[in-house]
């Protein structure tokens, strides 16, 4: 019988459990960002857009390097790395020298054809470096990803993805991701083609709603049911803003929720404080003890997606399990035909 969703949620609740550190650490390295997409509340942050100081960024990766240098680093979140321009490849190359060992970038790709990047990517430590696209025709892309031009983004994945080809090296993977919403949902299979036939590795996943603080609503997310289960990113995840402060998860983008500063404490004290507060709480069905920001937040019911079946070491989160995580993310008017037909 196949599984079905909250089988599934179920099953990554059960495998979660209590880490002595940060398995998973998001670190901000900028909040600032050279698009607007429809999808994102970053066009609503009211917090400044700045770049993270190159000091804090480097205790960091220090402690980390020492305590567990197999943490999965992910050296932005909540910006776009590629504006702070060969900065960043700078940042990524000294947690490497220093003993970080999994290190994954993820990026809008916009400015990916400036600046080296394409260089810098295939000469860096990275395990793993995404791409957010979200729309296979030009309508499509620039509706979503507002202030970014197919035309610049496309060639430029391209080549980078020719290049690494030439090159006949494993990392890092290449890996294509869309977002699946109404929007852009006709294109999914359109883009998958595409970009395997180019060398990429595609991941697809549902819409997220950055905690429901903002505009941003899901019509992937199930706003009425009473069925929960432990948020596997508050669990697994320290995000850290580029002011040092340590908030919620990766997608608390305002910081509603703060567990300390990583320039005043160690990540050890902080991943501590965030375990009484807010990873407890969570595992312990304490709902009416979350963090406020955590009580309207349903972007747990997206915390599978969909992966290629196939996995070099490394370019596959901690946590990913193909039974439990692989989910199947299926267009929206597919799920209702799949509805109106059990209903007969």
């Amino acid at each position: 019988m196949e599984k079905t969703v909250e089988d599934k949620l179920l099953a990554i609740e059960a495998n979660l459990k209590e880490h002595r550190f940060p398995p998973q650490l998001v670190v901000e390295n900028t909040s600032a960002c050279d698009q607007q997409c429809v999808h994102c509340s970053h066009k609503e942050l009211i917090r400044p857009k700045k770049h993270m100081r190159r000091e804090l960024w480097n205790k960091i990766v220090e402690e980390v390097a020492r305590e567990s240098p197999d943490t999965e680093i992910w050296p932005t979140f909540y910006g776009e790395a590629l504006v702070m321009g060969g900065e960043i490849w700078d940042r990524i190359d000294y947690a490497a020298k220093v003993g970080c060992t999994n290190l994954v970038l993820n990026s809008n790709g916009g400015l990916l054809s400036g600046k080296n990047h394409i260089d810098r990517i295939l000469a860096s430590p990275l395990k793993r470096f995404i791409l957010s696209i979200d729309g296979f025709t030009p309508e499509t892309y620039e509706k979503i990803r507002f202030r970014g031009k197919w035309d610049v983004t496309y060639p430029g994945v391209e080549e980078l993805l020719r290049r690494k080809a030439a090159s006949g090296q494993t990392y890092p993977a290449i890996i294509c991701q869309f977002s699946l919403m109404e929007e852009n949902e006709h294109e999914v299979e359109d883009f998958r083609h595409y970009w395997q036939e180019r060398g990429a590795e595609v991941k697809v996943r549902p819409k997220l709603e950055w905690t429901a603080t903002g505009s941003i609503r899901s019509d992937r997310i199930d706003h009425e049911t009473e069925f929960r289960i432990a948020c596997p990113w508050g669990n697994n995840t320290m995000a850290i803003h580029q002011d040092g402060s340590v908030v919620a998860c990766a997608v608390d983008y305002e910081g509603r929720f703060k567990a300390g500063n990583a320039s005043e404490k160690s990540l050890l004290e902080l991943w501590s404080a965030l375990g009484e507060r807010l990873r407890k709480v969570h595992r312990c069905h304490r709902w009416g003890e979350l963090p406020d920001v955590c009580k309207g937040c349903r972007d747990w019911q997206t915390a599978g997606a969909e992966y290629e079946r196939k996995n070099m070491p490394g370019t596959r989160p901690f946590w990913y399990d193909p039974e439990t995580t692989d989910f199947k993310v299926t267009p929206i008017h597919v799920q209702s035909v799949a509805k109106e037909t059990q209903s007969v």
